[in-house]
């Protein structure tokens, strides 16, 4: 296992000067058994490495590395983590939460004859809501359209079972300035919870589940509240399927 502390500025995330948010200013890396640990560094002799000063050129790193996944810890802050998955996703490593200390390890759960079939029956469900609501959309759609100067979608960082990072799809019901206030088909999807509809995607995908525990956000993670606690545990010691990377 080797050690190593990297700076990263906040010209890193490649934004504009007025949406950039501070990044930590050491993380230290971690190779064990095939995957890269990033956590928060404190007082620790810094190396500076400038192939890593950019996202791109951290991605360039991230596809050349052997690592089969990257596992963040949620006290590096919100604007790292989302730094850290957007990366990751580029480079197609898949990116994990980090719990606990170092040594210590998620639990491995063989796939259970319950979580198959849960699985299977989130899957079915999915596919026939998104069939059957196809029009909704379609209809959400054209009354959005007007009213979106950029996109009609939107993606949010999400942590899913066994603290996987994934994107979570959504219709995008928020002001496109700050100073903005929300049109009245944006504020009528999201009282009825019509804005995450597309996110039967992501249940497709095996990200989410329909009767499972609801995905945690970013801020939830790195602030969370002693309910938001219970359900990262529960995302944590979630039951195992084929499309999550389990530990070597």
């Amino acid at each position: 296992m080797s050690t190593i502390s990297i700076a990263l500025q906040s010209q890193s995330l490649n934004l504009p000067e007025q949406h950039r948010e501070p990044l930590s200013t050491q993380c230290k890396l971690q190779w064990r058994q095939g995957q890269l640990l990033v956590q928060p560094c404190h007082n620790f002799q810094q190396s500076h490495l400038s192939s890593l000063s950019s996202k791109q050129r951290l991605v360039e790193c991230l596809k050349k590395s052997p690592v089969r996944l990257v596992r963040l810890d949620p006290m590096m802050g919100e604007a790292d983590l989302k730094h850290w998955a957007e990366a990751c996703e580029q480079a197609k490593k898949p990116a994990f939460l980090l719990q606990g200390t170092m040594s210590q390890k998620l639990p491995k759960r063989p796939n259970s004859w319950a979580g198959s079939v849960m699985r299977v029956l989130d899957w079915i469900v999915a596919l026939v809501l998104l069939i059957g609501l196809s029009p909704v959309m379609l209809a959400l759609m054209a009354l959005m359209y007007p009213y979106s100067s950029k996109t009609i979608f939107a993606f949010s960082w999400r942590i899913g079972l066994r603290g996987k990072l994934f994107k979570a799809l959504k219709f995008h019901t928020s002001p496109n300035h700050p100073n903005s206030r929300p049109t009245s088909i944006e504020r009528w999807m999201r009282k009825y919870r019509l804005d995450e509809i597309p996110q039967l995607l992501n249940v497709l995908r095996g990200e989410m589940s329909l009767l499972g525990v609801r995905p945690l956000t970013l801020s939830q993670v790195v602030q969370p509240d002693p309910k938001a606690q219970q359900q990262m545990d529960v995302l944590l010691w979630g039951r195992a399927s084929s499309e999550f990377v389990a530990e070597a």
